[in-house]
């Protein structure tokens, strides 16, 4: 599977699971993490389809808080298809009837606290997007590099608790690839380190990423069966 590396977008971020849907409730920190990883998922989407920045945003928090104050995430189940699938018919719908008049909830009104930096997110998306005119693919490539930067950030909160940030900075070009000799010898002796030794630190540190991946995105889209985890990154990063 082809790891991109991507840079750091979003902080705050949390886990979400079907199981953590299910504990959520209004005003609960569980919900305010399941509100907070969903967000960007759904602007994309909304973005993608036409919406204006407010009104992609309004429209989020609006669903959110639909979901929050309706009970409707008791309906969350496993058994009826992919999280994301189900999170994105439902907003779909949102967004079919909702109407120009109607009223638009204050943003953090409604639903979980949740701060969020509009013109930052939608530089976020001008950068992540580009390229993407299909609002579902969109939607797919948003969860895609939310759950990269969520295993991202415990890759590197694990390297600075271990007082080891340099070589965590080191060696973050190779998830991109392997280094070049020339490379491997100038960061080992900037390092203090044996060449030798600086290839098996940098395999450890592309093992220990994709275990990470592969556990944020069970915990994010609730999978816990490993095969079918490993075609839901695929079909996620685009890759066959």
């Amino acid at each position: 599977m082809r790891m991109e590396l991507c840079w750091n977008r979003r902080e705050g971020l949390r886990t979400t699971s079907w199981s953590l849907v299910r504990r959520a409730t209004v005003g609960g920190r569980a919900l305010e993490e399941w509100a907070a990883s969903c967000w960007y998922p759904l602007y994309a989407w909304a973005r993608g389809r036409g919406c204006a920045p407010e009104d992609a945003a309004d429209a989020v928090q609006e669903f959110l808080g639909k979901l929050c104050a309706g009970g409707l995430l008791e309906q969350a189940d496993p058994a009826r298809g992919r999280f994301r699938s189900w999170l994105l018919a439902g907003f779909s719908n949102h967004l079919a009837s909702r109407s120009a008049q109607a009223r638009r909830l204050k943003r953090g009104g409604g639903a979980p606290h949740l701060s969020i930096d509009l013109p930052g997110m939608e530089t976020i998306y001008q950068h992540d997007m580009a390229t993407v005119e299909d609002p579902e693919r969109a939607y797919t490539k948003a969860w895609a590099l939310s759950l990269m930067d969520e295993a991202l950030g415990r890759l590197e909160a694990h390297y600075q608790s271990g007082g080891r940030s340099e070589l965590y900075d080191a060696l973050l070009p190779a998830l991109e690839g392997p280094l070049q000799d020339a490379t491997y010898d100038e960061v080992a002796a900037r390092l203090g380190l044996g060449a030798a030794a600086l290839r098996q630190a940098a395999l450890r540190f592309r093992q220990r990423y994709r275990r990470l991946l592969l556990e944020v995105a069970g915990e994010r889209l609730g999978i816990t069966c490993e095969a079918r985890l490993g075609a839901e990154l695929r079909e996620l990063l685009g890759n066959p």
